[in-house]
């Protein structure tokens, strides 16, 4: 019996403990499916919302961009791609094989692809191909249902109808990096603009992003569409460009390196800006391979330089003018004083020549800037000093961005005592001063630059800042340099006889178009130091110089002579002499644009009253 009793309550005990254990799993499972039902229904509801409705972003059209007279520049177009999302194919070895077959992909493609791959997170999209063919598209859309992952898709791609007229101006796109991500954030799609005004616009014209709300089922296919937000296209965008003259512009550059700019002197609108020789953005928006680029980059006439903008050259007798004006204004000289050029200039024991052998005499400030007469303006540079010299340059926007709004924009070098003693632990001496005078040394400046300084003189010494939009509205008013009315007379009277006048450097480039004349100067800027040796020989032409140590060739303009309105300049890499090279360029430039400015009765009439 004692034994019976104490096995019963053994028994209980442990029925006691079982009953315990029970109740407090039925007390877990209550709790937790009170926390589950209850406490975070609306947090599994939205996770169960999330998994019903499928979110897909849409891109927005980018906007296109014209020239002033509505002419396409850049435009979109429709592009057939094809898409692999890496976690939902089966088989991604047989699938990635199929791929290569249908698409005609090299095994270093594959190899590629292999890698983005890998790197990347398995739910995200990966681009295989694009401008794929119409029968490759069709045929991987009539293989998808054994390609899983696969999505055949029409995109858009950007296509420039000028090409290589205007790479440097409107610029290209191109995949986007980690540092475009830092520099902008957030961007929408795979590209983004890589140079040029599509890189410098590109928040206006990539447009704000849309999005797709469809309803699928627990298999992932969509039931119905239930939401869709377009967003937002991209902006249009019209330059100041005149697409006509730029190819003009190009064509009359053909087969040189150099840069023209021609822009309205009061709004600082840029109708032309081509640089030679130059590139198709068709191709880098397309992608293009490293030889290709490595070739580009090291080529002797870099054709992805704009040359206009980050071209440095020493401006030569352009910046002749420049010199006379500081002499102007400090009342140092008087413009009818004279300088007699034997042709040969000696200062310190040191001798200077002047292009022209015998010299030209008795020279006043107007004649010598007609006949660019150096002896005058060394003599002139010595009077004025540096300080003066370089005073002046920096009030006509030299060693400075002009502000055009394009990225990477040179801004030259104005050298004086200061600059000397930072670049080079030194002091200035006054042959450098000598060679300053004639607009060589170590001064730079760009094609930009000249025409800036140009429109200035034309337009009674006010700075315009270049743009590249047409806005229509009035521009805003340009700062004025503070130049005396009657000595920029005496300046632009000798830039009219410069190319008016029988013994003007430009006077076989003298044009007459319906009253209107072209008022200029021009440059020819050495690369390579004569010796004396060489000139007692006979100075070697350029014609028989390797091109790379040929001068320079410049010209800075403007039109019309009496109601100035345009101004040009043109440099010309090794092109020999400005009067030569670059004036009949611009001469050819500025009657064309006088041509299309013109009445049709004008037009008609003016080649009978042209004269070269």
């Amino acid at each position: 019996m004692a034994l019976f009793e104490n096995e019963s309550g053994l028994f209980s005990r442990r029925l006691f403990a079982l009953g315990g254990m029970q109740a407090s799993l039925f007390a877990l499972l209550a709790g937790r499916l009170q926390y589950l039902q209850i406490s975070q229904s609306d947090d599994y509801a939205t996770l169960a919302e999330a998994n019903r409705v499928n979110i897909s972003e849409l891109l927005p059209a980018r906007g296109i961009i014209t020239d002033r007279n509505g002419v396409l520049l850049a435009d979109n177009d429709r592009k057939l791609l094809v898409e692999l999302v890496p976690e939902q194919a089966k088989d991604l070895d047989n699938t990635l094989a199929e791929l290569q077959e249908h698409l005609g992909l090299s095994n270093a493609r594959v190899r590629e692809l292999r890698r983005r791959i890998k790197r990347g997170p398995s739910f995200k999209a990966v681009q295989i191909a694009e401008d794929v063919d119409w029968d490759a598209f069709a045929a991987i859309n009539l293989r998808l249902p054994f390609l899983p992952g696969v999505s055949p898709r029409v995109g858009e791609k950007r296509v420039y109808p000028e090409g290589e007229t205007l790479a440097h101006v409107v610029g290209y796109v191109g995949d986007k990096t980690a540092a475009d991500l830092r520099r902008m954030g957030r961007i929408v799609g795979d590209t983004v603009g890589r140079s040029g005004a599509e890189r410098e616009f590109e928040r206006d014209l990539r447009g704000t992003a849309g999005v797709r709300h469809v309803e699928v089922n627990a298999r992932g296919r969509t039931v119905r569409e239930l939401e869709t937000n377009p967003g937002q296209p991209g902006q249009s965008m019209a330059l100041s460009i005149d697409v006509a003259l730029q190819r003009f512009v190009t064509e009359r550059l053909a087969g040189h390196s150099g840069s023209a700019v021609v822009m309205d002197i009061e709004s600082g609108e840029l109708l032309a800006m081509a640089s030679v020789p130059s590139f198709d953005p068709n191709d880098f928006s397309r992608g293009v391979d490293a030889r290709t680029w490595e070739k580009m980059l090291v080529a002797e006439r870099k054709p992805l330089l704009n040359k206009a903008i980050r071209g440095q050259y020493s401006p030569g007798s352009t910046f002749k003018m420049l010199v006379a004006l500081a002499a102007l204004e400090d009342g140092l000289v008087k413009a009818d004083d004279e300088v007699t050029c034997s042709g040969v200039y000696s200062f310190s024991g040191e001798l200077f020549h002047c292009w022209r052998e015998d010299g030209h005499g008795p020279m006043n400030m107007m004649q010598a800037i007609e006949s660019s007469c150096d002896t005058y303006f060394y003599d002139l540079a010595l009077k004025v000093g540096i300080n003066r010299i370089e005073a002046m340059a920096r009030r006509f926007g030299f060693g400075s961005p002009t502000g055009i709004n394009l990225m990477g924009e040179k801004s030259g070098t104005v050298p004086g005592r200061d600059w000397k003693r930072a670049n080079y632990d030194a002091g200035w001496r006054s042959g450098e001063t000598v060679i300053t005078g004639i607009g060589q040394g170590y001064l730079l400046t760009t094609p930009l630059q000249l025409g800036v300084m140009t429109a200035a003189l034309a337009n009674g010494g006010k700075l315009v800042t270049p743009t590249l939009l047409n806005t229509q509205d009035a521009p805003p008013q340009a700062p004025r340099i503070g130049v005396t009315p009657e000595n920029l007379a005496v300046i632009q009277q000798g830039m009219y006889r410069a190319v008016n006048k029988p013994e003007g450097t430009a006077y076989a480039s003298s044009l007459l178009i319906d009253g209107q004349r072209m008022s200029g100067k021009t440059g020819t800027v050495q690369v390579r130091r004569i010796s004396m040796v060489e000139r007692e020989e006979g100075v070697i032409p350029n014609s028989e110089l390797d091109w790379h140590l040929r001068d320079h060739a410049l010209f800075v303009g403007y039109v019309p002579h009496d109601a100035p309105r345009y101004a040009i300049s043109v440099v010309i890499e090794h092109g020999g002499g400005g009067g030569q090279v670059a004036a009949p360029m611009a001469r050819d430039i500025m009657v064309q644009l006088l041509r299309s400015q013109a009445s049709p009765q004008a037009a008609s009439s003016a080649p009978s009253q042209e004269r070269s």
